[in-house]
């Protein structure tokens, strides 16, 4: 029922040092067509469940940190982790339902209209991270709403490092300005800043290099820019790439921009790159090859229906050889 595949070949070598993904895990009801009708598919999703199961299944070390419902799907959410190596030790269960999202695919980017936002927020007192954790990764729904938000700021100052996923959903959203203004004050603090240009246009933001340039002078490492079919720029405060998108035929681009944070994280893992210094003196051909491969994480992801992480073996190159 539940779209979910395990993979038996062997990974990468894992690295040390645990990149934490943190936030909701919620089934996203896909649109599709039966017989001339409209039907909503259930997909396991949620942008920090993709990308701690995108981690993993590309061979990185991942944990996951957050609530899981003990309901059928969220027993499912829990499994799929486990099945590829996911430390889901700090994760606590509870009797409340899983939350749903509706994918609306009607325009050139996917939207999100979260059922019940509240559900999804619920855990309000997110536990200490896992040990030896390298980074947090944290963004998206987690971050518009209070107390949750407070606590996550609070949790992502203690950690060693952190990684801001923007993924803005506006139906979650009660205070905008007070949500910018978090993401900002965030991002300063922020090893690694990922946000596409959607993301930043629904929050208000007018001038997206601008903005990221702001962010890198205010403290932040590395800031990513996604475009879509326009490639991706990245840049550090020595440092400037823009890696165009690679083409395939895309199938939806749900999930992509997980997928993408997933390749982005595990080829930094991979290189032992996890590091505030490290990240601040990324050279430009070393930034563009990992900008490269998650650009390559990516473009697979966008050959899948619904958010469909994929699997080291379908990457290819330097990082991870196609068996």
């Amino acid at each position: 029922m539940y779209r979910y595949e395990a993979d038996g070949a062997a990974a990468p070598a894992r690295n040390s040092g645990v990149i934490v993904s943190c936030g909701e895990a919620l089934v996203d009801l896909m649109p599709e067509e039966l017989d001339g009708e409209l039907i909503y598919r259930p997909v396991l999703g949620g942008s920090p469940y993709n990308v701690a199961l995108g981690v993993a299944r590309l061979g990185g070390r991942a944990a996951y940190l957050w609530e899981l419902s003990s309901d059928r799907l969220g027993c499912a959410f829990a499994e799929a982790l486990a099945n590829e190596g996911v430390d889901i030790s700090a994760v606590r269960r509870s009797a409340r339902a899983t939350p749903v999202g509706i994918v609306d695919l009607s325009g050139s980017e996917p939207r999100y209209n979260i059922a019940d936002p509240d559900r999804v927020m619920h855990d309000t007192d997110p536990p200490a991270l896992p040990a030896g954790a390298s980074i947090l990764v944290v963004g998206s729904a987690v971050l518009a709403q209070e107390p949750v938000a407070d606590r996550l700021e609070a949790l992502a100052m203690a950690a060693p490092l952190v990684a801001m996923d923007y993924n803005v959903r506006l139906p979650s959203i009660t205070d905008l300005p007070r949500y910018r203004g978090r993401l900002e004050r965030m991002s300063a603090r922020a090893g690694i800043v990922k946000a596409s240009e959607a993301d930043l246009a629904m929050i208000g933001v007018d001038d997206a290099e601008a903005f990221l340039h702001r962010m890198l002078q205010a403290g932040a490492a590395l800031a990513v820019l996604t475009r879509g079919g326009e490639g991706v720029s990245a840049w550090t405060a020595g440092a400037s790439v823009h890696v165009a998108a690679r083409r395939v035929e895309v199938v939806d681009a749900v999930g992509a921009g997980d997928a993408f944070m997933a390749g982005l994280l595990a080829s930094l893992q991979c290189g032992k790159l996890l590091a505030g210094p490290s990240l601040h003196a990324l050279t430009e051909a070393r930034l563009t090859d990992v900008i490269g491969t998650a650009q390559s994480v990516a473009a697979v992801a966008c050959t899948k229906r619904g958010a469909v992480m994929p699997k080291h073996t379908e990457i290819g190159g330097p990082l991870f050889p196609l068996a």
